[in-house]
């Protein structure tokens, strides 16, 4: 009966094929509209002060945030539209420009480390492979897990540019010359966010507004712009003539050297998803825990493989879990989840 529920979840219709995350995606959202994809969970206080009685899965708690595919869609295709007409010249009412900074630059100066500039463009003039593949533009992401995080993701994916996450947590050296070596295009940021860490939050008297060269979209799910155009006009990223030639760009740690930026495919993505669907199935009835930083490429499976598999996701607040790691056996217990993995440390 399993593997049967597998089929008729994950397999696709007749001619279609797994093209592109954003594809993927759309054929979820439009199949489950209605079903919760993400919930924004409150503190484990709430989970040991309510009831663990209910039947509802997962069950619902007090300052809990639910968002359905259907939202999450429509999120996607508001922003992906914006971030194509930002990065073609247009103007945005929550477009900050940089300011230029001297002292900032200054500080960048002299950092404590230095990265090596990104060399993805003398590669790709060398190599006869990828001649007709498309740079991409790097899109920054500033956020902490949240559903804002995954709705920028999948919009920059969306839109046939590269996103590279940056951990509010890190740094400030760091995200300053990673945003300097990787010439990152534009920044997102939230200026308002359902996670309760408030210090993370991205306006006009940020630091990283006045210390960085690129232009920041300060973005919140409440925005509620007029949309004259169809985001459906957006070429898909798998129809593109030139198909870029990587769509997310991830930095390492330096802790053995410098830090380098390592380019990462769409096609890497959906094999790393696929594998594990045919090994470690999820029939969509599952729940998940967005708990790993955006800092291991293994939090892109951690996600994706919930949403596009049309399992519920939760996401606790990022700063419980960074203060005790220890609080995740608590939304284990309490959210009744199905299925979690961990990136192992080294010794």
């Amino acid at each position: 009966m399993g593997k049967k529920r597998v089929r008729e979840n994950f397999e696709l219709p007749e001619g279609q094929e797994w093209c592109c995350i954003s594809h993927s995606f759309q054929r979820v959202a439009l199949k489950n509209p209605n079903k919760i994809a993400v919930i924004q969970a409150s503190p484990t206080a709430q989970l040991h002060n309510q009831s663990l009685a209910s039947s509802h899965i997962p069950p619902p708690y007090h300052g809990d945030r639910s968002f359905t595919f259907s939202h999450l869609f429509d999120a996607i295709d508001s922003l992906s539209f914006r971030l194509r007409s930002i990065l073609a010249g247009a103007q945005d009412p929550f477009l900050i420009n940089p300011t230029g900074n001297y002292l900032c630059r200054n500080q960048l100066e002299h950092a404590p480390f230095s990265l090596s500039s990104t060399s993805y463009k003398p590669i790709a003039e060398q190599s006869e492979e990828i001649k007709n593949k498309e740079i991409p533009k790097i899109l920054g992401i500033y956020m902490v897990p949240s559903v804002e995080y995954i709705i920028a993701v999948l919009s920059v994916l969306r839109c046939g540019e590269a996103f590279m996450p940056l951990d509010p947590s890190w740094p400030k050296e760091r995200i300053l010359s990673i945003v300097s070596s990787s010439n990152v295009d534009l920044i997102i940021g939230c200026r308002s966010s359902f996670d309760t860490s408030s210090h993370f939050k991205l306006d006009k008297s940020h630091w990283l507004v006045d210390c960085n060269s690129c232009p920041v979209l300060s973005m919140s799910m409440e925005d509620k712009l007029q949309n004259h155009s169809d985001p459906s006009e957006l070429v898909w990223p798998c129809e593109k003539e030139e198909l870029r030639l990587f769509c997310y760009l991830m930095y390492t740690s330096g802790s053995t050297g410098k830090p380098k930026g390592i380019c990462g495919t769409e096609k890497g993505l959906l094999n790393r998803f696929l594998w594990m669907q045919e090994f470690y199935p999820l029939l969509g009835e599952e729940i998940l825990l967005f708990k790993t930083s955006i800092s291991f490429v293994d939090h892109l499976q951690e996600f994706l493989g919930a949403i596009l598999s049309a399992c519920t996701l939760v996401i606790p607040p990022f700063n419980e879990l960074k203060q005790n790691p220890f609080h995740v056996i608590d939304y284990l217990k309490g959210l009744r989840l199905g299925r979690e993995s961990f990136v192992g440390v080294g010794a």
